[in-house]
């Protein structure tokens, strides 16, 4: 094998990820004698052979991978299929011998390219079969080689490439169906939870930007949750959520809140009050007034309120010993928090719960123990008595309608299917709390430690989640002093010395969004003198005129403003859009006009 005098793998160019250092080591290499012990590891079912045209093909414990005639030409003819490739880029399922991803680096030498092979011997023939300078030196390929499924969909999301086009040959991936199988359902998830949260912007969009144009003020004056860094060390932590199996554990909260740290998510607040405790760290970081409403009317003056800055206004009236911020989980947010110091994250998987139990992991406290985080209906309950929800069910009673009519409609307007719970018994749940199980699984997968534990089993079970009970907890040594004394070193005083960093912040996101709007006018101009042009030269121009303005706005530098904007225009445009690409492109500038005009109006009638 020779690559050139050049190392065919540039770090600055490429994205290269494998599980086995040889391997990387091997794709440096520049002389083929010290590649020979690698290829001589290659097992005995992989053989390359010769066929009628010369080229080599590779069978895997008897099945073919290509051709066993041209292998070259059934390449160039699956790449030459307008409707099977496109400069969009391309997902590549099994590396084979490379011949058909080499022809589309030739076809495409820009567009993205990426090639996944699990199976680490597969790719060690690919490599010792053929010369690859073609594909390996492409400046947009990301080779994925030997690695767990759950990381591919994570890459693939890191680098924005959910959506590529896939390209899948079954012979390609036969050496490892299972493999691509959980691939498949992992990456499906993945796109589902993409989706879910563009609706969720779209959906509370408008709220997220109100929100945070009045929560101004104390955005640049709270604290970031980058004060607790490791400061739960040595302790354990109880995560509360509001799930029917909190009942069970109500009446241990006292006992358990002096072993251990205590963080409670809006909904289960109140279930703390009520025991007579006071949690340590209450995280709400929806923005709706309803979630709020579970905090009305409470009073804790010695817990921590964590949340995102375009929570519902009156979360940072929240009578507490000191409010403190994450990551906004808002563009708009995201933005100026880049000019003014960016807060740690949490993870936000649609559920508080995620958020909670990311906040336990930034503590480094050395076990994670979950109670209420039921994911479904155990006994076909929906939430802990006591709760809001609950209270307003029985507000709404009446001896027609009794609560558990309420509750019933309440089940029965999700459509349903059946889980288990960590003892293997049947549980109801619904689409929506599947989703979150599979965020708990992907994250626990992705950090093992500390190990996260549950106390109600009768939840749906979260793979890598184990079971403890509760009296064992109460074995722990008592260490609420201990507990009180590492977090009384936090300081909850405000920062008021930011205000001109974040006016300078504000005015930059201001004329962000005035560059938008310009472009967005600029595109609907193109566009009308492309439709009334009177000569063939003036519509070409008009037409060279939108394609340099859709890249302005696709490649501008604040990308996350213009996905914001975009998923508002995309919420005002009709669902029947004109099939007219040209139609399409009005309608949507149009939109797009109206969005950065409701984003400026929102922020000066605020600011």
């Amino acid at each position: 094998m020779n690559f050139g005098s050049n190392s065919p793998l540039e770090s600055n160019r490429k994205i290269f990820v494998a599980r086995f250092p040889e391997l990387a080591s091997l794709l440096c290499l520049e002389t083929p004698e010290s590649t020979q012990s690698i290829f001589s590891s290659i097992p005995k079912e992989y053989r390359i052979e010769k066929t009628a045209s010369g080229l080599p093909t590779l069978s895997v414990r008897g099945t073919y991978l290509h051709s066993r005639y041209n292998p070259l030409r059934d390449a160039e003819r699956a790449v030459s299929r307008a409707d099977s490739f496109t400069a969009t880029g391309c997902f590549f399922a099994g590396s084979g011998l490379g011949y058909i991803p080499e022809e589309y680096a030739k076809k495409f030498p820009e567009s993205p390219l990426v090639l996944v092979e699990p199976d680490i011997y597969v790719f060690f023939s690919c490599l010792s079969a053929r010369p690859l300078e073609g594909l390996l030196n492409h400046p947009n390929l990301i080779l994925a080689i030997g690695i767990p499924a759950g990381e591919v969909t994570s890459l693939l999301e890191q680098t924005n490439l959910l959506d590529i086009p896939s390209y899948e040959f079954p012979a390609l991936m036969a050496p490892s169906r299972s493999w691509w199988d959980e691939f498949a359902i992992l990456r499906a998830r993945n796109k589902k939870k993409k989706n879910i949260n563009a609706n969720t912007l779209r959906k509370f969009g408008k709220l997220w930007l109100r929100n945070m144009c009045k929560n101004l003020n104390e955005m640049q004056k709270c604290p970031g949750i980058e004060s607790f860094t490791n400061l739960g060390k040595g302790f354990p932590a109880l995560v509360l959520a509001a799930g029917p199996s909190l009942d069970r554990i109500v009446p241990y909260l006292p006992a358990l809140s002096k072993r251990m740290v205590i963080i409670a998510v809006d909904t289960a607040a109140r279930a703390c009050v009520t025991a007579g405790i006071e949690p340590d760290f209450i995280v709400v970081v929806d923005p709706q007034y309803w979630n709020w409403r579970h905090l009305g009317g409470l009073s804790c003056p010695n817990t921590f309120l964590i949340t995102e800055s375009a929570a519902w206004p009156a979360v940072f009236r929240f009578p507490c010993r000191g409010v403190f911020l994450c990551a906004s989980l808002f563009p708009l947010g995201k933005f100026l928090e880049k000019h003014t110091g960016t807060h740690a994250e949490l993870g936000a998987g649609g559920s508080v719960s995620t958020s909670a139990w990311d906040f336990a992991r930034h503590l480094g406290v050395t076990q994670i123990y979950l109670a209420g985080l039921d994911l479904g209906y155990p006994e076909k309950k929906t939430h802990f008595s006591g709760g809001l929800f609950e209270e307003w069910a029985h507000d709404d009673s009446s001896r027609q309608t009794p609560t558990e009519t309420s509750l019933y409609r309440r089940l029965s307007n999700a459509p349903l299917h059946q889980a288990r719970d960590y003892h293997g018994n049947p549980v109801l749940t619904d689409t929506r709390l599947q989703l979150y199980v599979w965020w708990f699984e992907s994250r626990i997968a992705q950090f093992s430690l500390p190990p996260t534990i549950t106390l109600t089993p009768e939840g749906v079970m979260i793979p890598g989640v184990s079971i403890a009970e509760e009296k064992t907890l109460l074995e722990f040594p008592i260490i609420r002093s201990f507990i009180k004394e590492r977090f009384s070193k936090v300081s909850v005083e405000q920062d008021d010395s930011r205000k001109e960093i974040f006016a300078h912040a504000i005015a930059d996101l201001m004329k962000t969004l005035d560059d938008i709007l310009h472009l967005a006018e600029d595109g609907l101009a193109a566009g009308e003198r492309h439709t009334f042009g009177k000569t063939a030269l003036e519509r070409e121009h008009a037409l060279a005129m939108l394609n340099r303005i859709d890249k302005k706005i696709l490649n501008h530098p604040a990308k996350e403003i213009v996905a914001m904007v975009f998923s508002f225009a995309e919420e005002s445009q009709s669902e029947d859009s004109p099939k007219d690409p040209l139609k399409a492109t009005k309608n949507l500038y149009t939109a797009l006009v109206t969005a950065v005009k409701l984003n400026i109006s929102t922020l000066i009638k605020f600011n």
